[in-house]
């Protein structure tokens, strides 16, 4: 579902949240600026994943943060498009997908320079590969976020892909293995 996050300052103080309803919420929380905002698809995983980033600058038991200027230019630049923290939840499976493929790589050039042989190197490349898949199955996250920062199934479809994924990486490296 579709809303907004935006990044306030109330007095040298600053707030990330998600709302669905913008002007409701700014005058709700009345604060003195309101420094960016975005529309995005899934508000919830953009917040946790700015939270995470600046975790050490929350202040504990409120949700406010402690934010240098250059780290109030750093967050800005994440609202936009441009910014370098992924927007949604698929993004995290293709950055999982990226380090299965940094690891399968890596894999096959070790294995062949050890000399386990072409297929052997194949088949424990695929394992190896299947390690970021399996992370992502267990916490739900390959490192974006705090999961304890999304709603409670939001992490589910993550959850099942990894898994699927992981079986399928898993029973290739089964089936070369025993094929060679």
């Amino acid at each position: 579902m579709s809303g907004y996050v935006y990044l306030i300052r109330v007095g040298d103080l600053y707030r990330i949240g998600k709302t669905d309803n913008l002007e409701k919420k700014i005058k709700k929380l009345k604060p003195d600026e309101l420094l960016t905002s975005i529309m995005t698809k899934e508000p919830e995983t953009l917040e946790a994943r700015l939270l995470r980033k600046y975790k050490s600058q929350r202040i504990p038991e409120t949700g406010y943060l402690k934010l240098s200027k250059r780290q109030i230019r750093e967050c800005k630049k994440q609202f936009e498009l441009k910014g370098s923290l992924p927007h949604t939840l698929d993004a995290e499976v293709s950055i999982t997908l990226f380090a299965s493929f940094l690891l399968f790589s890596l894999g096959s050039f070790i294995f062949n320079y050890l000399n386990f042989g072409f297929v052997r190197s194949i088949s424990y490349s695929f394992g190896m590969a299947s390690l970021p898949m399996v992370i992502l199955f267990i916490t739900g996250s390959f490192g974006g976020y705090f999961s304890e920062d999304l709603s409670l199934f939001s992490l589910l479809t993550n959850r099942i892909k990894g898994l699927f994924i992981a079986i399928a990486m898993l029973s290739m490296a089964y089936l070369i293995f025993n094929l060679g």
